[in-house]
């Protein structure tokens, strides 16, 4: 900055006493430019007269003519060829003023120059020294300090300083809009020329005092302004060369060059090719044409007249943006740092959005059920028709909905028919709201009760939920085969709806109605068999919930066969035969009986034939004619149910009657066989108490059980004669407790021990937290504290229902047991933990008691 350019016109002629005292003007620095020394030595000359305040004060006329030049500051307008006849005369009459008639001459024959649009307008470029014209634009004069300081103020507002790496990164604003071209229209295409000459010669004529007192007090202003270094006088800010502002013709308003705010919105800018053009041009025009006032203003010499009808055409040619299609503005975009940052962070925000969007409405998503009707009743279907169940404490209850054909008549001792006739099946909803009977039994008390129709089934669920199956637990309990069915196994509303299980308990036929085995009765059926009718119920039973568990929201590959006492015995029985392989996944065995039939069934029809004798009755048709309290009645007594004790002296394993047969259907090998050969596919857990035995019998047989009689009552049982009371009372104590703990383990948790060790799938635990009066783990704490109606009355109980809680629930729902305890004998008291001792069970095995005294039912 600061230099002249070499291709400058020649200086002016006969400067004036004015001439000294105006500021010269540098041009823009060129490329092939060197420094003038006279021309800097006058302008630093120049710079010190005003700013040491030496010079005296001047008539008003030469500060206004002072003002006037101020070239950096001075904005030329073009006066085309067609302006009006009147502007041009006043030009021509000032310019014979001012200048020899020669000179004038030789203006009028050069052709006026035109500057095209976008080319730089560089006011007072060929005009040092020179007297003001009326060329229209005196009003635009500025003072080249306040320019100064406007274009670094500007500057810094364009550019914030910034440090280290980012100090010459340029960011652009994405969000700024870009100024729109107008569209030009027929009237501003045929006559842009005329609309620009009356906009300057507006401009020319209509100059108020107002303005040029202002001029002449910032002339002032800038005479009192401080010395400037070297550099700062040198240096020309952008704004000394490109006008800020465009006063429009009506002194009204000021629009922005920079933001294409002309008239017309011409371009003000031009590239550098065309000023040099402009420079190289003028170098060969005589000095004449560098004159200011020569038929126009100086700047217009800069430009050639091809150039500037070059330019217009490419002007007129040029498509405004509206017209570029969409995808050509998109592949002509350039992205910066701040384009890429703003959309990264655009995108990873939308990620974010469409994620937590995806994971809210997935969470929270509607399941899809069944309506509930007057928040009490809800329906669903069957293969047989619609039930309707009832809400009952937060989950819903389908009570007494038939899954097979009734057992009575002909069908009597026959092998449960599923329901494949719609005869059996109802026309409306089946209001399944309450409980129907059980099948006859005998109860513990002595107590006769049930029905012969009674193949039907509970279901407690939920919630009736298609989209999200649960697992499924069905309950097969009774404290014997002779009766007292479900007993403690019953199902659980609130637990259905804690745990997110599906509670399923079929009633089955018990006693002789479901396990008689007679050789009158195998050659009434077909296939011929007899006995085992209580296991076909389980399997259709079974079957009916692979059918339509789905619909109760089930599901019907996670089914787990929980069952208890003599129902454990019947799971057991049933984990062994190939005609439930695929209808259930899992099986949950608690204090079952360990002796399961060893005889074929020639041999259990002959065994039974003093049945016959008591009902009086010879053939099969006689017995399914008999009513059903006849039935009962003639169950011989050795049948029924027997409660557990030590080994008697006279006691034969073999003599007690056997329920179960190997019928050749159901039961084709003995169970034992069967887990030998285990090839793992079906899960076994297998457990029971440490005082499974106990019973009121038992308990009252004594007003108190002192050690005396505990002693007494081991040497009168096969214990003390084979000779093993010491031996055994050291291992137990010899209290009411450790005479139940020595029964159970003989009984039933030493012959579970032995079968679990034969399967390769199984889990044995023990329950060995107490509780209650006696302080004894009863038949009953595990399945009670799983169905939730264990009463915790310590921590350490309280800490027991948890942890047998999560161990069943997570082997319902997961199908194996935790891998810390996977494969262990477990001794569940406040905790689950692989620490039972099974040294008892070694010492009862060697001598030959266990299993051969095992529980039958």
């Amino acid at each position: 900055m600061g230099e002249t350019d070499e291709k400058d016109t020649a200086p002016p002629t006969a400067p004036t006493e004015k001439s000294t005292t105006e500021t010269p003007v540098v041009s823009e620095p060129h490329p092939e430019s060197e420094a003038d020394p006279k021309e800097t030595e006058k302008l630093l000359a120049n710079r010190e007269e005003k700013t040491d305040g030496k010079e005296t004060e001047k008539p008003a006329d030469d500060k206004k003519k002072s003002s006037e030049n101020v070239n950096g500051n001075e904005e030329i307008i073009n006066i085309p060829e067609e302006a009006s006849t009147e502007t041009v005369k006043v030009e021509d009459e000032k310019a014979k003023a001012d200048k020899p008639n020669k000179v004038q001459a030789e203006e009028r024959e050069v052709k006026p120059k035109k500057v095209p649009a976008g080319a730089f307008k560089l006011p007072g470029f060929f005009n040092k020294g020179k007297a003001k014209e009326a060329d229209g634009a005196d009003n635009e004069l500025l003072e080249k300090q306040e320019a100064d300081k406007d274009a670094k103020a500007a500057e810094a507002e364009e550019k914030p300083k910034r440090a280290g790496f980012f100090a010459n990164l340029r960011l652009r604003n994405p969000f700024a809009k870009k100024q729109a071209e107008p569209v030009p229209t027929d009237d501003t295409k045929t006559k842009p020329d005329e609309e620009e000459n009356d906009e300057v010669t507006a401009e020319a004529t209509d100059k108020k005092p107002e303005e040029e007192n202002a001029v002449e007090k910032k002339e002032e202003e800038a005479e009192q302004a401080p010395k400037k270094g070297l550099l700062d006088a040198l240096k020309v800010p952008l704004a000394s060369i490109i006008p800020k502002r465009f006063k429009s013709g009506n002194g009204e308003g000021e629009d922005d060059l920079e933001l294409g705010k002309r008239p017309k919105n011409r371009a003000g800018l031009a590239s550098m090719e065309t000023l040099d053009d402009s420079l190289k041009d003028t170098e060969t025009k005589d000095t004449v044409d560098s004159k200011p006032g020569a038929n126009g203003t100086d700047s217009e010499a800069l430009v050639k007249p091809e150039e500037k009808k070059d330019a217009e055409k490419d002007e007129a040619d040029e498509p405004t943006p509206s017209k570029y299609p969409c995808f050509d503005r998109i592949r002509n975009y350039r992205c910066t740092v701040d384009d890429i940052a703003i959309i990264t962070g655009i995108v990873v925000f939308l990620l974010l959005l469409a994620l937590i969007i995806a994971f809210t409405f997935i969470g929270k998503s509607e399941p899809i059920t069944a309506p509930v009707r007057d928040g009490k009743y809800i329906e669903t279907v069957t293969s047989c028709g619609k039930v309707e169940g009832v809400l009952e404490d937060g989950a819903f209850a389908f009570r007494g909905i038939p899954y097979a054909i009734p057992p009575v008549g002909p069908l009597r001792w026959k092998a449960a028919q599923p329901i494949d006739n719609i005869n059996y099946c109802w026309n409306e909803t089946l209001k399944a709201h309450n409980a129907t009977p059980v099948c006859w039994q005998f109860y513990a008390d002595g107590k006769v009760d049930g029905a012969e129709d009674c193949l039907t089934l509970d279901v407690i669920t939920p919630h009736v939920r298609y989209d999200n199956p649960l697992p499924v637990v069905v309950l097969i309990g009774a404290e014997s085969f002779t009766g007292d069915s479900p007993g403690k196994l019953r199902p659980s509303t609130r637990y259905a709806r804690a745990r997110d299980v599906i509670f399923v308990r079929p009633n089955f036929r018990m006693n002789v109605f479901g396990f008689l085995a007679l050789e009158q009765l195998t050659k009434s059926s077909h296939p011929p068999t007899s006995g085992n009718y209580g296991l076909s119920d389980v399997i259709a039973a079974l079957k009916w919930i692979q059918l339509n568990i789905i619909h109760f929201g089930g599901n019907p590959e996670s089914v787990t066969l929980f069952g208890h006492r003599a129902g454990g015995t019947i799971v057991a029985a049933l984990a062994s035969s190939n005609k439930t392989s695929k209808l259930f996944a899992r099986s949950w065995i608690s204090s079952a009986a360990s002796i399961y039939p060893g005889n074929p069934l020639p041999e259990s029809e002959k065994a039974n034939t003093a049945y016959l004798g008591r009902i009086k009755c010879e053939d099969a048709e006689c017995l399914r004619d008999k009513e059903d309290e006849d039935v009962l009645d003639a169950v011989p007594d050795t049948w029924r149910r027997i409660f557990p004790d030590l080994p008697s002296v006279e006691e034969n394993a073999t003599a007690n009657h056997e329920w179960l047969v190997l019928d050749g259907h159901i039961l084709q090998q003995h169970p034992a066989d069967v887990w030998s050969a285990e090839t793992g596919k079906l899960k076994y857990v297998i457990g029971t108490t440490s005082h499974e035995s106990h019973s009121d019998k038992l308990h009252l047989k004594y007003t108190e059980w002192t050690p005396e009689l505990v002693t007494k009552h081991v040497n009168e049982s096969k214990i003390g004669e084979l000779g093993l009371t010491e031996e055994a009372l050291k291992r137990y104590n010899a209290t009411y407790q450790g005479l139940v703990s020595m029964i159970s383990d003989i009984r039933t948790v030493c012959p579970l021990l032995t079968i679990s060790q034969k399967l390769l799938t199984s889990q044995f635990y023990v329950v060995t937290q107490t509780g209650g009066e006696l302080g004894i783990a009863n038949v009953d704490s595990d399945v009670q504290a799983i169905l939730g109606r264990y009463e915790p009355k310590t921590p350490e109980q309280r800490r027991y229902v948890s942890a047998i809680q999560q161990l069943f629930y997570h082997y319902v729902s997961h199908g194996e047991i935790k891998s810390e305890l996977r494969r262990k004998l477990l001794d569940i008291g406040q905790d689950a933990l692989p620490t039972y001792n099974s040294e008892n069970c070694d010492f009862w095995i060697k001598n030959d008691v266990v299993p051969r005294y095992a529980r039958l039912d």
